[in-house]
């Protein structure tokens, strides 16, 4: 029977060290049947959702619910790429703003037989979903599996790439029709990463977009960096490589960019520590993000 342990963390993100160790079996239970205090954060998330209020649905997650790392077996001392010492043989993959997620949800799991287990967010309009890979050693052959399924999984509208990050932090949520699935089948494809950033030859195309796609872009860049909770510059670069090729197409101006990215870090509890640092990176990142250009993916 397919039951990996990996590590769960204490509320405050700030916190790096586990409280323990708990089974695949375990964590699926806590996410259909949480307690009744951490039921009242959820609702509260979703009202934030709803309202557009990204800071607070992010402040309640991180102030409230304790968090898993399903990919990765770490040494407790911390949760970066040095602290790994064993994978699990899971990827997580991650879709936001979804108006039909409980249909998607269903979807998805039917369709790909590698999908262990899938449920909503506690804002009801994203999905989480546990693949099953084959346990690997390190985290460039981790990477070349989430490659493999992101070829497949991109076309899908509200997916997010930064599941490639196997510490990333997988918040507890709350789904009483959780699907899981115990013969789940290895997913073996690997693929590499695209760079969407090689800096291109041909003139650039630019779009007539309104406010609508330049809000996509906002949600898709607050989305990545409302995850950061440490290892800060490596992922801010990624999201601003991201969002420079937004600018380069025309969804949004560099200028409004470039203060909408530092606004989330000044209200990123771990980033706004070193405020200057982190503008500086986002700001190298955009520029170098604006060498091609990168188009939203409208596609359902």
């Amino acid at each position: 029977m397919f039951n990996p342990e990996f590590q769960f963390y204490p509320a405050r993100v700030e916190s790096k060290k586990p409280l323990g160790s708990l089974s695949l079996f375990e964590m699926l239970r806590a996410n259909m049947n949480p307690n009744d205090n951490i039921k009242d954060v959820f609702r509260r998330i979703a009202e934030a959702e709803v309202k557009g209020d990204t800071k607070l649905k992010a402040q309640l997650k991180q102030e409230n619910l304790y968090y898993f790392t399903p990919c990765v077996v770490s040494n407790g001392l911390g949760r970066g790429y040095a602290d790994i010492v064993g994978f699990t043989g899971l990827l997580v993959l991650d879709f936001d703003h979804i108006d039909n997620a409980t249909e998607f949800k269903y979807y998805i799991f039917n369709k790909y037989n590698f999908i262990v287990a899938g449920w909503l967010s506690p804002s009801k309009r994203g999905c989480k979903f546990l693949v099953k890979i084959p346990v690997v050693k390190t985290t460039d052959e981790f990477k070349s599996y989430f490659f493999g399924v992101a070829i497949e999984m991109e076309k899908y509208k509200g997916f997010d790439g930064t599941g490639q990050n196997c510490v990333l932090p997988l918040f507890l949520s709350i789904d009483g029709d959780l699907l899981f699935r115990d013969d789940a089948v290895q997913f073996l494809k690997k693929g590499k990463k695209i760079d969407e950033f090689i800096p291109s030859n041909y003139a650039p195309i630019v779009l007539q977009t309104g406010e609508g796609e330049k809000g996509q872009v906002k949600r898709l860049i607050m989305s990545a960096v409302n995850l950061i909770i440490d290892n800060g510059h490596p992922q801010l670069r990624s999201a601003g490589v991201r969002l420079g090729g937004y600018v380069a197409t025309g969804y949004i101006d560099i200028n409004e960019a470039e203060n909408f990215i530092y606004d989330l870090i000044r209200n990123n509890s771990y980033l706004r520590k070193g405020v200057d640092g982190y503008c500086k990176t986002a700001k190298t990142a955009i520029q170098t993000g604006m060498k091609s250009q990168l188009f939203l993916n409208t596609n359902k």
